[in-house]
């Protein structure tokens, strides 16, 4: 996706091109893949859909594969399921010479039906065969990557995920903060908020019923969701965020403000940040939001559990349940001192373990010696 190629891998690609490399980002055509030619890098829009419609796929494999053979470049680093399999396809049958790709979180996961898990645990042992070098963003990924065999020890780089601290930096944003407190009318009370696609998987209903139920015991506080769901998203949660929001009586005070690009400053605004997911990887948004000091409440998955500490950078809940996510959020609005303790817990280990220069530099490092072996 452009949104993928432009918010998440611009930096590596920037990174990588300061090392030497000449870089071509190839996905779904988009704003993002536009930003990223306006800044002089070389794009390729092939449409690669989020989808089970195999046809697609078919016709999304048939262009990459002539592009590769084409251009015959020395490397393709694939990222994501969909896109890095039919990546690492396409370049091992057109002959590149070396096949790179990242783990951003591995699809199959705790709770999934045993006859799907085993699906997509083949399917990543087939990639893994393909495959030059694997980069794994959570250290639990690296292990489970092991036990299941789905890839040796010397093929796998555990890189893990990070942010740049400083670009989150609230200091940076107190004129914005002002600006938006009175834009999004949450000029009083505890301000709530969530970063992500507005889409069942991240929890987005999980958080609208836990909101009514705090808004019970703390009637001053507000809700904000920033994000919207993109065009490869249809499983309906758009609707039925708005419709419950209506339902639960509680559109006054929870904000949907759609996609937005100052996500830095917003956070500003926040007093807490939840990120209820069914699934991660390593999750970005808390990471970002931890940068900026403050308390977390997160789902108790791979992923959330390698970045927050329970108890001492936030709170871990049970995913797909709103009552211990609403109880984990009062606790925090009603202890005083100590959220905003957890909060500067949370700015120095983002500072200490998930600093963005660190998992790029273990990335450049690892394919210059993946080239030059």
């Amino acid at each position: 996706m452009d949104f993928t190629a432009y918010h998440l891998l611009r930096p590596l690609g920037m990174a990588l091109r300061d090392a030497g490399y000449r870089v071509t980002f190839c996905c779904s055509p988009g704003e993002g893949l536009e930003k990223l030619a306006a800044e002089g890098f070389d794009v390729v829009p092939i449409p690669i859909h989020r989808s089970y419609n195999i046809l697609r796929h078919i016709i999304s494999f048939v262009r990459l594969y002539r592009l590769l053979r084409r251009r015959r470049f020395e490397i393709v680093h694939a990222h994501t399921p969909v896109a890095g399999l039919i990546g690492r396809v396409a370049a091992k049958l057109a002959g590149v010479p070396r096949i790179v790709y990242t783990a951003h979180g591995f699809y199959f996961h705790e709770g999934m039906h045993g006859i799907v898990r085993c699906f997509f645990l083949a399917l990543e042992r087939f990639g893994a065969r393909l495959s030059d070098l694997i980069f794994v963003q959570s250290r639990e990924d690296w292990k489970e990557a092991l036990r299941e065999r789905i890839a040796t020890e010397d093929k796998m780089i555990h890189i893990g995920n990070g942010v740049d601290p400083a670009l989150f930096e609230p200091q940076r944003y107190v004129e914005e903060a002002e600006k938006l407190r009175a834009e999004l009318g949450v000029d009083y009370g505890p301000v709530i908020g969530f970063v992500g696609r507005i889409v069942r998987e991240k929890g987005a209903v999980e958080f609208v019923r836990a909101a009514a139920s705090v808004k019970a015991t703390f009637p001053g506080s507000k809700f904000v969701l920033v994000g919207s769901p993109l065009a490869s998203d249809r499983d309906g949660c758009w609707v039925e965020v708005n419709r419950l929001r209506d339902e639960l009586g509680i559109s006054s005070d929870m904000v949907l403000t759609g996609y937005r690009t100052d996500v830095p400053a917003i956070l500003t605004v926040f007093d807490i940040f939840v990120l209820p997911s069914y699934r991660e990887g390593m999750p970005r948004a808390l990471l970002e939001a931890m940068a900026a000091g403050l308390p977390v409440v997160a789902s108790d998955i791979r992923g959330c559990r390698e970045e927050v500490e329970d108890g001492v950078t936030g709170y871990l809940v049970p995913p797909r349940r709103h009552e211990p996510l609403a109880r984990a959020i009062e606790r925090l609005l009603s202890s005083g001192d100590r959220g905003q303790s957890m909060g500067r817990a949370g700015k120095r280990r983002v500072k200490e373990h998930f600093n963005e220069y660190n998992v790029l530099e273990k990335q450049v490092h690892g394919i210059n010696t993946l080239i030059k072996g």
